[in-house]
């Protein structure tokens, strides 16, 4: 197993939710590519899908580990969003594609992102 291998989709899913509950606005540059469901551990589709509901009602979501001088206790990681999000997606599209029963084709919607969304 290669090193990309061994890092991955779930570090990039905990990395793109700690991002979120950081900064809603992850969850902003994210929202029209993923869906829990695309997310590999249940444990992160349930959290993923907890999160975007309350963004989406206008409600924030945050959690904030800080001592007693409002110091932050943990650092986050400095992630792109929209980087690990495309991951996460692929790692899905994979996931699909080998569980396809044989002589059915899988069929990629291409969006494109750009500052105003996906068109």
């Amino acid at each position: 197993m290669d090193c990309e291998r061994r890092y991955g989709i779930l570090d990039a899913e905990r990395e793109l939710i700690a991002a979120i509950l950081a900064d809603n606005r992850a969850y902003k540059a994210v929202r029209h590519l993923l869906r829990a469901e695309h997310f590999l551990s249940s444990a992160h589709q349930r959290q993923f899908d907890r999160i975007a509901t309350a963004i989406e009602r206008g409600e924030p979501v945050t959690v904030r580990l800080a001592d007693e001088r409002g110091r932050p206790m943990i650092g986050l990681p400095a992630i792109d969003p929209l980087d690990h999000a495309l991951m996460i997606y692929g790692s899905f599209l994979g996931r699909e594609a080998v569980m396809m029963p044989a002589g059915h084709s899988v069929v990629v919607r291409a969006v494109v992102l750009d500052e105003a969304g996906p068109s």
